[in-house]
């Protein structure tokens, strides 16, 4: 049983409460915020399981146990893929703040998305101190703070959309509490088939249809810095005629325009990665890296001279030391494309792991 988290003072969870006792059921239940299950959105909601015969409270330190300890932040979900840092989301007072950080949990989703008005004030609270620049988030990205995969299509109008969106539990809230239910099951020997790799709803005149993606992890930095303590990889430049080994791995990474800026002017020739970054690339076998300049696609490649983690602490010393992440140090050696060429980034919209003769391909 799922609902909003202000049904724990209603009499109606009361009389749910009472009838499924007499029943016999034993009951957990639960108020979860999103932000601790892997969703970028302070959410909270109510789940309540009940299972026959069994004792009161059941299941309630396994729903507590996979939270995080942080709530997770837009950023650490979508890196700079949404190319901004401040967005506007409707208040329903204007006693209340309406411009949130990605540094940030989303604010709940909700079933309107209305723009900023004209005449908005910027509130106390707001992380801003003026209006340039900022914009209420698209449909597609709030359907994407709900979890809903990329490939995820909605059918109905752009009011019915919006309803369809705010309304539903996020995607990875459902898993959380799903996947928690089935590792109950399997200590108690019950035959369960848990799909976590690929997932398929049939299409129909009412029903969307996705086919999701792979399952992507996220890389936990801390432990490939136990695995690697030194250096990840220490690579020698290839020498042949072209100066490439189209067989070698290749990484392509949604990177913000000024930072390829300065990467292009030599003002820099490195690349932290974000907080998210997937675990399903083989650091140890990377050799090429190319930057993805947001709504252009690709042009320039670089060579990996050495993979290791690190922090931006170590050139700006602001930041957290303890704030992992990969670093790459890098080299330029040539402009592969006479102009950018779009790609898809295959994961989270964000990186691509590949080959580089699968890019040459494309010329």
């Amino acid at each position: 049983m799922e609902n909003v988290d202000r049904i724990i003072k209603t009499n109606k969870l009361v009389e749910a409460k009472r009838l499924f006792k007499e029943a016999g059921y034993g009951l957990s239940f639960k108020i979860l915020d999103a932000s601790y299950c892997g969703v970028p959105q302070k959410r909270k909601r109510f789940f309540m399981v009940g299972v026959l015969g069994e004792k009161d409270g059941f299941l309630d330190a396994a729903l507590n146990a996979g939270q995080t300890k942080e709530p997770m932040t837009m950023r650490d979900y979508f890196g700079d893929s949404l190319g901004l840092e401040y967005y506007y989301r409707h208040p329903r007072s204007y006693a209340r703040r309406g411009i949130f950080s990605i540094d940030e949990p989303s604010p709940t989703v909700r079933g309107v998305n209305r723009p900023m008005p004209d005449g908005y004030e910027i509130h106390s609270n707001d992380p801003v101190r003026s209006k340039e620049g900022i914009r209420p988030l698209t449909t597609k990205e709030r359907s994407l703070i709900q979890t809903f995969p990329e490939e995820f299509h909605f059918e109905g109008s752009k009011t019915d959309i919006e309803q369809m969106i705010g309304n539903a539990v996020p995607v990875n809230l459902a898993e959380y509490v799903a996947s928690t239910v089935a590792a109950y099951l399997a200590k108690q020997g019950k035959d369960i088939t848990v799909v976590d790799k690929k997932k398929q709803i049939e299409h129909s005149h009412r029903t969307a249809m996705v086919a999701m993606s792979t399952h992507v992890s996220l890389m936990k930095f801390d432990e490939v810095a136990k695995e690697y303590p030194d250096k990840i990889i220490t690579n020698k430049k290839v020498k042949d005629e072209d100066g490439l080994d189209p067989s070698k791995n290749l990484l392509v990474s949604l990177v913000k325009n000024d930072t390829i800026d300065l990467l292009l002017d030599g003002s820099i020739n490195v690349y932290y990665s974000g907080k998210k970054f997937p675990s399903t690339v083989e650091l140890n076998h990377l050799y090429y890296f190319m930057p993805y300049r947001k709504s252009k696609g690709i042009r320039d490649l670089y060579y990996i001279k050495v993979a290791r983690v690190g922090s931006k602490h170590e050139v700006h010393p602001e930041a957290d030391p303890n704030d992992l992440r990969l670093v790459f140090e890098i080299e330029f050696v040539k402009q592969l494309f006479p102009d950018y060429k779009p790609i898809r980034l295959s994961i989270w919209e964000t990186f691509t792991d590949t080959k580089l003769e699968k890019i040459l391909q494309m010329e």
